[in-house]
Protein backbone atom coordinates (compact mmCIF):
# COMPACT_ATOMS: atom_id res chain seq x y z
CA UNK A 1 0.00 0.00 0.00
CA UNK A 2 1.35 3.99 -0.71
CA UNK A 3 2.48 5.91 1.85
CA UNK A 4 -0.59 8.04 0.66
CA UNK A 5 -2.85 5.60 1.17
CA UNK A 6 -1.54 4.63 4.81
CA UNK A 7 -1.97 8.25 5.40
CA UNK A 8 -5.92 8.67 4.69
CA UNK A 9 -6.12 5.64 6.35
CA UNK A 10 -4.58 6.65 9.67
CA UNK A 11 -6.90 9.78 8.90
CA UNK A 12 -9.94 8.16 8.56
CA UNK A 13 -9.40 5.81 12.19
CA UNK A 14 -8.41 9.59 14.08
CA UNK A 15 -11.47 11.20 12.34
CA UNK A 16 -13.82 8.18 14.01
CA UNK A 17 -12.29 8.10 17.17
CA UNK A 18 -12.85 12.23 17.52
CA UNK A 19 -16.56 11.63 16.26
CA UNK A 20 -16.70 9.18 18.86
CA UNK A 21 -15.74 11.87 21.61
CA UNK A 22 -17.82 14.33 20.38
CA UNK A 23 -21.01 12.33 20.08
CA UNK A 24 -20.08 10.53 23.57
CA UNK A 25 -19.48 13.71 25.25
CA UNK A 26 -22.73 15.85 23.66
CA UNK A 27 -24.93 13.08 24.88
CA UNK A 28 -23.90 13.32 28.22
CA UNK A 29 -23.41 16.83 28.48
CA UNK A 30 -26.34 19.55 29.76
CA UNK A 31 -25.80 21.89 27.13
CA UNK A 32 -26.67 18.91 24.36
CA UNK A 33 -28.69 16.13 26.23
CA UNK A 34 -31.70 17.75 25.29
CA UNK A 35 -31.22 16.28 21.54
CA UNK A 36 -30.62 12.29 23.51
CA UNK A 37 -33.70 10.04 22.54
CA UNK A 38 -33.56 7.91 25.15
CA UNK A 39 -31.42 7.80 28.84
CA UNK A 40 -29.69 4.81 29.88
CA UNK A 41 -31.56 1.57 31.45
CA UNK A 42 -30.94 -0.03 34.70
CA UNK A 43 -28.90 -2.41 32.92
CA UNK A 44 -25.46 -0.72 32.18
CA UNK A 45 -21.87 -2.22 31.96
CA UNK A 46 -19.65 -1.47 34.41
CA UNK A 47 -16.93 1.11 33.26
CA UNK A 48 -13.68 -1.30 33.18
CA UNK A 49 -15.73 -3.90 31.60
CA UNK A 50 -16.65 -1.52 28.75
CA UNK A 51 -13.58 0.12 28.19
CA UNK A 52 -11.93 -3.41 27.64
CA UNK A 53 -14.20 -5.18 25.85
CA UNK A 54 -14.63 -1.90 23.02
CA UNK A 55 -10.67 -1.29 23.12
CA UNK A 56 -10.00 -5.46 22.34
CA UNK A 57 -13.05 -5.42 19.52
CA UNK A 58 -10.94 -1.73 18.19
CA UNK A 59 -8.02 -3.91 18.49
CA UNK A 60 -9.54 -7.03 16.60
CA UNK A 61 -11.48 -4.48 13.48
CA UNK A 62 -7.58 -3.44 12.90
CA UNK A 63 -5.76 -6.79 12.85
CA UNK A 64 -8.22 -7.97 10.70
CA UNK A 65 -8.29 -4.89 8.31
CA UNK A 66 -4.48 -5.06 8.49
CA UNK A 67 -3.78 -8.52 7.61
CA UNK A 68 -6.13 -8.61 4.51
CA UNK A 69 -3.84 -5.68 3.25
CA UNK A 70 -0.52 -7.63 4.13
CA UNK A 71 -1.72 -10.81 2.70
CA UNK A 72 -4.36 -9.93 0.36
CA UNK A 73 -3.76 -6.42 -0.55
CA UNK A 74 -1.63 -6.82 -3.77
CA UNK A 75 -4.26 -9.40 -4.96
CA UNK A 76 -7.76 -7.78 -4.80
CA UNK A 77 -6.93 -4.24 -4.22
CA UNK A 78 -5.08 -1.92 -7.27
CA UNK A 79 -3.95 1.76 -6.93
CA UNK A 80 -5.01 3.36 -10.27
CA UNK A 81 -7.73 5.69 -9.91
CA UNK A 82 -10.87 3.90 -11.49
CA UNK A 83 -12.82 6.82 -12.72
CA UNK A 84 -15.77 8.50 -11.26
CA UNK A 85 -18.41 6.28 -12.42
CA UNK A 86 -16.58 2.81 -11.75
CA UNK A 87 -15.59 4.64 -8.08
CA UNK A 88 -19.15 5.13 -7.44
CA UNK A 89 -20.58 1.60 -8.66
CA UNK A 90 -17.82 0.15 -6.53
CA UNK A 91 -18.42 1.39 -2.97
CA UNK A 92 -22.41 1.55 -3.73
CA UNK A 93 -22.11 -2.09 -4.72
CA UNK A 94 -20.04 -3.30 -2.26
CA UNK A 95 -21.92 -1.53 0.76
CA UNK A 96 -25.11 -2.84 -0.93
CA UNK A 97 -23.87 -6.33 -0.66
CA UNK A 98 -22.75 -6.14 2.26
CA UNK A 99 -25.96 -4.54 3.86
CA UNK A 100 -27.70 -7.65 2.46
CA UNK A 101 -25.82 -10.59 3.74
CA UNK A 102 -25.52 -8.16 7.16
CA UNK A 103 -28.86 -8.27 7.31
CA UNK A 104 -29.48 -11.54 7.16
CA UNK A 105 -26.58 -12.05 9.52
CA UNK A 106 -27.77 -9.51 12.14
CA UNK A 107 -31.53 -11.34 11.72
CA UNK A 108 -30.01 -14.74 12.97
CA UNK A 109 -28.10 -13.36 15.85
CA UNK A 110 -31.71 -12.54 17.27
CA UNK A 111 -31.76 -16.65 17.51
CA UNK A 112 -32.88 -17.03 21.41
CA UNK A 113 -29.36 -19.23 21.64
CA UNK A 114 -27.72 -17.25 19.91
CA UNK A 115 -28.97 -13.61 21.21
CA UNK A 116 -27.82 -15.35 24.70
CA UNK A 117 -24.10 -16.03 24.03
CA UNK A 118 -23.27 -13.75 21.49
CA UNK A 119 -25.62 -10.29 20.33
CA UNK A 120 -26.89 -10.40 23.79
CA UNK A 121 -23.69 -8.49 24.77
CA UNK A 122 -24.87 -5.91 22.64
CA UNK A 123 -28.09 -5.58 23.46
CA UNK A 124 -26.97 -5.49 27.46
CA UNK A 125 -26.50 -1.87 26.65
CA UNK A 126 -30.21 -1.24 25.82
CA UNK A 127 -29.86 2.71 24.79
CA UNK A 128 -25.86 2.79 23.79
CA UNK A 129 -24.05 5.92 22.78
CA UNK A 130 -21.63 6.60 20.50
CA UNK A 131 -18.66 4.79 22.47
CA UNK A 132 -20.89 1.35 22.99
CA UNK A 133 -21.24 1.28 19.00
CA UNK A 134 -18.65 -1.65 19.44
CA UNK A 135 -19.32 -2.98 22.51
CA UNK A 136 -19.94 -6.37 21.15
CA UNK A 137 -18.79 -10.05 21.35
CA UNK A 138 -15.87 -10.89 19.35
CA UNK A 139 -17.53 -13.56 17.13
CA UNK A 140 -20.30 -10.86 16.29
CA UNK A 141 -17.45 -8.10 14.97
CA UNK A 142 -15.54 -10.89 13.18
CA UNK A 143 -18.69 -11.86 11.77
CA UNK A 144 -19.87 -8.80 10.46
CA UNK A 145 -16.37 -7.44 8.69
CA UNK A 146 -15.47 -10.97 7.18
CA UNK A 147 -18.72 -10.63 5.53
CA UNK A 148 -17.49 -6.76 4.51
CA UNK A 149 -14.09 -7.53 3.27
CA UNK A 150 -15.84 -11.01 1.20
CA UNK A 151 -18.04 -8.55 -0.50
CA UNK A 152 -14.98 -6.38 -1.58
CA UNK A 153 -13.47 -9.54 -2.70
CA UNK A 154 -16.37 -10.65 -4.69
CA UNK A 155 -16.17 -7.42 -6.73
CA UNK A 156 -12.74 -6.74 -7.07
CA UNK A 157 -9.84 -6.22 -7.38
CA UNK A 158 -11.47 -2.49 -6.49
CA UNK A 159 -9.39 0.28 -6.05
CA UNK A 160 -7.98 1.83 -2.83
CA UNK A 161 -9.46 4.73 -3.23
CA UNK A 162 -13.10 2.63 -2.88
CA UNK A 163 -11.76 0.58 -0.17
CA UNK A 164 -11.34 3.96 1.70
CA UNK A 165 -14.39 4.76 1.00
CA UNK A 166 -16.46 1.83 1.82
CA UNK A 167 -14.34 1.75 5.42
CA UNK A 168 -14.76 5.19 6.42
CA UNK A 169 -18.86 5.14 5.59
CA UNK A 170 -18.79 1.47 7.38
CA UNK A 171 -17.06 2.71 10.54
CA UNK A 172 -19.05 6.28 10.86
CA UNK A 173 -22.21 4.84 10.21
CA UNK A 174 -21.72 2.26 13.27
CA UNK A 175 -20.78 5.07 15.39
CA UNK A 176 -23.83 7.40 14.61
CA UNK A 177 -26.96 4.81 14.62
CA UNK A 178 -25.35 4.31 18.50
CA UNK A 179 -24.97 8.00 19.28
CA UNK A 180 -28.57 8.21 20.76
CA UNK A 181 -28.86 11.90 19.38
CA UNK A 182 -31.16 13.54 17.19
CA UNK A 183 -30.76 16.96 15.72
CA UNK A 184 -33.58 19.65 14.58
CA UNK A 185 -31.75 21.28 11.48
CA UNK A 186 -32.14 19.86 8.25
CA UNK A 187 -29.10 19.50 7.08
CA UNK A 188 -29.17 16.18 10.02
CA UNK A 189 -32.06 14.33 8.16
CA UNK A 190 -30.04 11.32 7.24
CA UNK A 191 -28.14 11.27 10.31
CA UNK A 192 -31.24 11.38 12.42
CA UNK A 193 -32.86 8.57 9.96
CA UNK A 194 -29.70 6.49 10.95
CA UNK A 195 -30.26 7.20 14.48
CA UNK A 196 -33.49 6.64 14.87
CA UNK A 197 -33.86 3.19 12.84
CA UNK A 198 -31.77 1.70 14.97
CA UNK A 199 -32.95 3.04 18.68
CA UNK A 200 -36.34 1.36 17.26
CA UNK A 201 -34.03 -1.96 16.54
CA UNK A 202 -32.95 -1.37 20.17
CA UNK A 203 -35.86 -0.94 21.72
CA UNK A 204 -38.46 -3.47 20.34
CA UNK A 205 -35.16 -5.56 18.68
CA UNK A 206 -37.21 -7.68 16.01
CA UNK A 207 -37.22 -4.34 13.94
CA UNK A 208 -34.79 -2.73 11.60
CA UNK A 209 -31.88 -5.05 11.01
CA UNK A 210 -30.25 -3.81 7.81
CA UNK A 211 -27.30 -1.51 8.80
CA UNK A 212 -26.93 1.81 6.11
CA UNK A 213 -29.87 0.86 3.68
CA UNK A 214 -33.59 0.14 5.04
CA UNK A 215 -34.78 -1.74 1.62
CA UNK A 216 -33.76 -4.94 2.75
CA UNK A 217 -35.95 -4.65 6.25
CA UNK A 218 -38.52 -3.22 3.76
CA UNK A 219 -38.15 -5.91 1.21
CA UNK A 220 -38.51 -8.76 4.18
CA UNK A 221 -41.29 -6.80 6.31
CA UNK A 222 -39.37 -5.96 9.61
CA UNK A 223 -38.97 -2.37 8.73
CA UNK A 224 -40.29 0.47 11.54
Amino acid sequence: MSSTFITIWIAILAFDALLVYGLTWAATSKRYSKYRLRTPGPKQPLPARKFLNTMLNNVLALLIFISFLYFFGDTWLHDDWPGAAHFLGEVLAVLLLYDCAYYFYHRSLHHPKVMRHVHGVHHFVRFPLADESIYLHPAEQIGALCMLLGAMVLFGPISAASFLAIFFIHSTVNIIVHCNLVFPHPAFRLFNFWVEKHDVHHRKVRNNYASIFPFWDFAFGTYE
